[in-house]
């Protein structure tokens, strides 16, 4: 048995799909017998999205805020509620942070990243920060293409290749 631990299986442990983290809030909700509307978790959701533990701190901050107020839980109220932290999340991950981290770690200049060269060197670690873009920022296709070098509405979605060719 303890050679078998000695194995070192290491298993990457990935934070939950946005439908996911919408079920755990809805299921913690009905569990706490408080009616939480569709589109209140999905807004939470979308917003927090390293762990399971945040998001319930999340909405256990929310229900406590909905007991002591007596006001019913909206995204007004959600935005309310959850404004520290909300804010510290819209802080931490931007477009040129993102910019900004991607050529750090593939040793190219952020410049390299926002022109029209298509060599691999520029074009794989151009569309990684386009997808870390579309997958950790509120911003639509269009915003993310004119970040990255003016690449119109036409051709955001064109230069973020499917999800997995990504990964």
């Amino acid at each position: 048995m303890k050679s078998r631990f000695g194995w070192g299986l290491t298993v990457a442990i990935e934070p939950p799909e946005l439908e996911t983290r919408v079920a755990i809030l809805m299921k913690k909700a009905d569990e706490n017998d408080i009616r939480l509307p569709g589109e209140v978790a999905f807004f939470i959701a979308k917003r927090l999205r390293s762990n399971v533990r945040e998001l319930e701190g999340a909405l256990n901050r929310v229900i406590a805020n909905a007991n002591f107020t007596g006001r019913a839980i909206t995204i007004d109220f959600v935005r309310e509620a959850l404004r520290d932290l909300l804010a510290l999340q819209e802080k931490l991950v931007t477009i040129d942070n993102i910019q900004k981290t991607v050529a750090e770690y593939y040793k190219i200049k952020v410049a390299d990243l926002l022109s029209k060269r298509r060599s691999r060197s520029v074009a794989r670690p151009r569309q990684m920060a386009m997808a870390l873009a579309k997958e950790l920022t509120n911003h639509s296709l269009p915003e993310i293409g004119d970040a990255f070098g003016g690449r119109g509405p036409h051709d955001g979605a064109s230069c973020l290749p499917e999800d997995r060719a990504v990964a």
